[in-house]
């Protein structure tokens, strides 16, 4: 008697095209607005060429493969936790919003799933993008308190220096382990900043809607020097972004000169963990 083992490609190719397939309706390609499309730290003019261009970015496997990983994420613990009403569909002023968890419309909790093993904290790009998406919701649903809870899939692991081959990077004894950390957030209803937020919101929304309808790119900023990193290089519609005859109209480069809402001093009121 002998046990007989084989790679089994077919099934394997049974589920990356599911995933594809599933990956693949999510994608946008109407004129709704979502939340996720307006933030600040979130390439507008890339949501705009994926609407017009969604050819020229064809699904990768790592792409495909972190959208999974998210909706995997969300789905067990919105279930396992059972506190509130998941992914409502909400819209307001023509920007649709889908928080992840609504708790008696009393709490909004956003979960986010990241491979970083940095611990993020409010000098970081990703959590000031994640604390912007949660307050986007809290201004939507006129709710005041607000969760952000991201679970880290990794140990912490520390960067030591780069060079031509990559980044290397060490874990640390002491760092800390896989696992969840939560934010309390909190936007009283009389608030300067939730008027501040709304008029931002609300002008985004309206600006990527006429660059949409009049097929003009060129009214919509290119994501600020602050944020570009390796996004710009990297990104499939670099060279589309960067043609000349896509420069940034004034109102444009004035939005993307504006100083953020989160380094206006007094703004935030941050304490680590």
């Amino acid at each position: 008697m002998t046990i007989t083992i084989r790679r089994n490609k077919d099934f394997t190719d049974l589920l990356n095209i599911n995933l594809q397939l599933r990956y693949e309706s999510r994608r946008r390609i109407d004129d709704k607005v979502h939340v996720s499309d307006i933030i600040p730290t979130t390439c507008i003019r890339k949501q705009y060429f994926s609407r017009k261009h969604p050819e020229m970015d064809p699904i990768s496997s790592d792409s495909m493969h972190n959208f999974i990983r998210g909706e995997a994420s969300e789905f067990v613990i919105t279930n396992l936790v059972n506190i509130g009403l998941a992914q409502p569909d909400i819209e307001s002023d023509g920007i649709v919003a889908h928080p992840d968890l609504m708790v008696n419309d009393e709490v909004i909790v956003e979960l986010k799933d990241t491979l970083s093993g940095k611990r993020l904290d409010i000098t970081d790009e990703k959590f000031r993008s994640y604390l912007r998406q949660l307050l986007y919701y809290l201004v939507i649903t006129d709710i005041e308190k607000g969760i952000l809870s991201i679970r880290y899939n990794c140990k912490e692991f520390r960067w030591i220096r780069s060079d031509s081959e990559g980044d290397y990077y060490f874990k640390p004894h002491d760092g800390k382990e896989p696992g969840i950390e939560s934010w309390s957030v909190s936007l009283p209803k009389g608030d300067i900043s939730r008027e501040i937020l709304k008029n931002e919101m609300v002008r985004r929304k309206n600006l990527f809607l006429n660059a949409l309808h009049q097929n003009d790119v060129s009214m919509l900023p290119k994501l600020s020097e602050r944020y570009r990193g390796n996004k710009c290089t990297l990104c499939k519609y670099y060279n589309l972004c960067m043609d000349n005859s896509n420069e940034e109209a004034d109102e444009a480069k004035e939005m993307a000169n504006e100083i953020d809402l989160f380094d206006i001093g007094g703004v935030l009121d941050f304490k680590p963990l």
